[in-house]
């Protein structure tokens, strides 16, 4: 695999314990290929912040498919440092837009990104990771609890993407005002990052790739 540190020679002993033959690392880096076209796809279709967003979740599954990629498969062998560069730079960007709160896009979506791109730069920070093993777990953990709101689709409650009511003044004999539902209307829709895509299948994906490269890179080191 690539990650960094862990290839033959980099002082581990993959006869000792090896949870990611060949055959994992050449599917995941499948999986992680579809993800990243089918981001790219929604990204050229979209504009905006939602653009923004979906290109981060580009650079997240290649970068992942790179460092899933056996050395046989993996002709180009990226530096760690180029990933560890670019991630820091969208963590930091994420979670900018997140406290700013730009264009009034869901906030609390980009902070999780950001989040996101702090265990892709955690997981390109090399193979040493037995002194931080608490931060290993607590990032798995995270991934883990990720997928399974993804699942729920319960991140579209943490979007802008959910109804909301307002207060119109109906013409009623007695002229009062009532609530009514609007959806697609109001600062929560017009700052929403998931909008009506379903997304659900390479988000769940996608979590459950990088937990599993973090366990194995904990194991394993």
């Amino acid at each position: 695999m690539n990650m960094p540190g862990m290839q033959s020679g980099h002082g581990v002993d993959m006869h000792t314990l090896n949870l990611l033959p060949s055959w994992i690392g050449i599917a995941w880096t499948v999986v992680f290929l579809a993800i990243a076209a089918s981001h790219l796809r929604h990204m050229a279709q979209t504009t905006g912040q939602r653009r923004a967003w979906h290109s981060c979740h580009v650079l997240m599954a290649v970068g992942m498919a790179f460092m899933y990629a056996p050395t046989q498969i993996d002709p180009l062998t990226v530096p760690s440092a180029f990933w560890r560069l670019i991630f820091a730079a969208a963590g930091i960007i994420a979670a900018v837009w997140a406290i700013n709160g730009v264009g009034r896009v869901s906030t609390l979506i980009w902070l999780l990104t950001s989040i996101d791109m702090a265990a892709m730069l955690y997981m390109w920070s090399g193979s040493q990771h037995a002194d931080t093993a608490p931060l290993t777990w607590l990032l798995t953990s995270y991934l883990i609890t990720e997928a399974a709101m993804w699942t729920l689709d319960l991140y579209r409650r943490l979007d802008g993407a959910t109804p909301v009511v307002s207060w119109r003044l109906l013409a009623s004999e007695s002229g009062t005002a009532v609530p009514v539902t609007s959806a697609g209307t109001g600062p929560a829709a017009s700052g929403s990052l998931l909008g009506e895509l379903n997304i659900s299948t390479s988000m769940v994906a996608m979590a459950l790739g990088m937990a599993y490269m973090l366990v194995a890179m904990q194991l394993m080191a």
